[in-house]
């Protein structure tokens, strides 16, 4: 990737937040693509894919947009990943249960809600077939590889590859699959990709809290840009587009204002990103970039070495794929 600063500029450049690991995994690469010119710009791409309609007719903003529901589907599909190499359990609805950071009968709901949206498939294992098998569809896919698909889109402006990861990841389910599980095992090592960063956390934590962070942020480099904004910032405006009551969306930007991350006034007209806040976004955009980036070239080269007919002996397609 980019040309790495050495460690005490990487200090300076990166939030404190993650200082005490700014000499691991993704984060020396991170810290250079703070320091290229173009990163607000990219960050500016990222939030407008980001606020794209989805395809499905499901609120997924809604759905998706929120930190326990997002993970476990994020757990479903690394495990899913780890049992295609034979490398875990079968990816069951029990064995999700025991290890996804959430309740049983929470992880029993989103299943079955999961299911009757086409975004999980219930299957026979061959070895007991009275075991089934969760398999994540190319449209949960889609919606998990949303966030790291812009990432690695926005990393991509910032140093272009010799050949298109994103669409090549953004269309097939066994490579995206295996991408986002090895991001899983990444996550499961350590957790020093979406921890440290307390505010980024807390807002995810509330339905639609990313999408509403993507829309205020993505005003803000839009405006340094000189550019239209991607979306209104009026209550009525957000709540319109993420399909929520206009006083969830209050309740979003009161909790950043009283923490101190943002604020924007009720028409939308005015947004102020308090410095620190920003810092820490950029911290954590950056290293999403460098993570999801040097994953994409990992799993892309090892498809290349080892061909079609060894990717297809290591597990089938996932349905819902091409």
């Amino acid at each position: 990737m980019t040309e790495v600063p050495d460690a005490a500029v990487r200090r300076d450049l990166l939030h404190p937040a993650i200082a005490r690991h700014a000499e691991k995994g993704p984060w020396p690469d991170a810290a250079g693509l703070i320091g290229r010119g173009l990163f607000r710009d990219a960050l500016r791409s990222y939030c407008a894919t980001m606020l794209q309609p989805h395809a499905a007719g499901w609120p997924a903003d809604k759905f998706f947009g929120q930190k326990l529901r997002y993970l476990v589907c994020f757990v479903l599909i690394g495990l899913d990943a780890r049992w295609r190499r034979g490398a875990g359990e079968a990816p069951t609805l029990s064995t999700l249960q025991r290890v996804a950071p959430a309740s049983g009968r929470q992880v029993a709901a989103l299943i079955t809600a999961m299911k009757l949206g086409g975004y999980v498939v219930a299957s026979p294992l061959p070895e007991d077939r009275r075991a089934l098998r969760l398999s994540p569809t190319m449209a949960l896919l889609a919606e998990i590889g949303r966030s790291p698909l812009a990432f690695l889109a926005a990393s991509e402006r910032l140093e272009p590859a010799s050949q298109t990861m994103t669409a090549r990841l953004g269309s097939d389910a066994v490579f995206a699959g295996d991408w986002l599980g090895t991001s899983y095992d990444a996550f499961l090592e350590e957790d020093i990709y979406f921890g440290p960063f307390a505010n980024i956390v807390r807002l995810t934590g509330q339905d639609c809290g990313f999408p509403v962070l993507s829309a205020v942020l993505g005003a803000h480099y839009a405006a340094l840009a000189d550019v239209p904004a991607p979306a209104l910032l009026s209550y009525g405006s957000l709540a319109e587009r993420f399909r929520v009551s206009r006083q969830h969306v209050g309740n979003i930007l009161g909790d950043a204002e009283l923490n101190g991350c943002f604020s924007v006034d009720r028409g939308g007209q005015r947004v102020s990103i308090a410095p620190d806040f920003l810092w820490e976004f950029e911290s954590w955009a950056a290293g999403q970039m460098a993570h999801y980036r040097r994953l994409a070239e990992r799993v892309l080269a090892q498809a290349g070495a080892s061909g079609p007919a060894a990717r297809a002996a290591a597990g089938a397609t996932p349905p819902g794929g091409l």
